[in-house]
């Protein structure tokens, strides 16, 4: 069994006799320990106390104002609807939290957290005052405001003023931030729209197309027709040049033609702002129109992917 105590060790590597040995050694390195900081447990201890103030003001909350809209209401939608009263107020903490350095922004979730206590607090002396019962109404409403008071003092602890200017810097830095994120997520979905226009044009080409054939058909520039000048003489005819689209598929010297030379050609097309369709597609790679579909298919995944 290992011990529980074990003393610490650190590891030596040598070369004894030109062979590297590695043993271990008691670590005699004195451990730095942090001292210990009253401010930083002093407000963990606020901040607890707050929550769970926050979270016996939610449950009685909760309970008063549930057991009187379940007069009218199943207990169930009752409790549930009676859960928003307290639950809101304690969003708003949440959100004053995250917008503590800009005080501006804060005061719309400091007054919303106002204004929702205020309601929670008067609906549960309304049930106080119904059940018979003034003081347990005002007492459980004074529950909420504890926790809110609390909250409110601990904010304080915490909230650093910034001078105005250091203020709008880190206004104008959170504005450029959300900017590039809305910018990212616009071209993200102008992207997915730009496809799926893609694919739903070739999917309606396609419907109107030829029944799918697996085997390509390349043309062949030897059978080429030959282009004759009005002024040339009938000994100097010249085959016709092939389109550049079709050079290009076949530039490759001494290597068969690959089904990603015609995807590549087809994606530079594409780039250029052309509009193909299935039949252009395939009198550029002289193929059928089944096999064009798969390839102009591809190569507009692969246009809309690096656009």
């Amino acid at each position: 069994m290992r011990p529980f105590n074990r003393n610490p060790t650190r590891t030596i590597t040598e070369n004894v006799n030109g062979t590297p040995v590695s043993y271990d050694v008691p670590d005699t390195t004195p451990v730095v320990r942090l001292p210990f900081n009253l401010d930083a447990t002093l407000r963990k201890l606020l901040f607890a106390f707050a929550v769970l103030m926050t979270a016996g003001a939610i449950v009685w909350g909760t309970v008063a104002i549930g057991s009187m809209l379940a007069l009218l209401a199943p207990p169930w939608a009752a409790y549930l609807v009676a859960g928003v009263f307290d639950a809101g107020w304690a969003a708003c903490l949440i959100a004053e939290w995250i917008l503590r350095h800009d005080s501006t922004r804060a005061r719309v979730p400091v007054f919303a957290g106002l204004a929702m206590l205020a309601i929670s607090m008067t609906a549960i002396i309304v049930h106080g005052v119904r059940s018979h019962a003034v003081l347990v109404g005002v007492i459980g409403a004074l529950v909420s405001a504890a926790a809110k008071g609390v909250w409110a003092i601990g904010m304080h602890t915490i909230r650093i003023k910034l001078d105005r200017k250091y203020e709008a810097y880190l206004r104008t830095r959170q504005q450029q931030a959300g900017t590039r994120l809305a910018l990212a997520l616009g071209q993200r979905d102008e992207l997915l729209t730009d496809d799926k226009t893609a694919r739903l044009k070739l999917a309606l080409e396609a419907q109107r197309g030829t029944p799918e054939t697996v085997v390509d058909q390349i043309v062949d520039p030897a059978r080429s027709t030959p282009v004759q000048a009005p002024d040339q003489a009938v000994n100097q005819v010249e085959a016709a040049p092939e389109t550049a689209a079709v050079q290009t598929v076949q530039a490759s010297a001494g290597r068969p033609i690959q089904p990603e030379d015609q995807v590549d050609l087809l994606v530079t097309l594409l780039r250029k702002g052309e509009h193909i369709t299935k039949s252009r597609a395939a009198e550029i790679l002289g193929v059928p129109e089944s096999t064009a579909y798969r390839r102009l298919t591809k190569a507009t995944s692969v246009a809309n992917q690096y656009n």
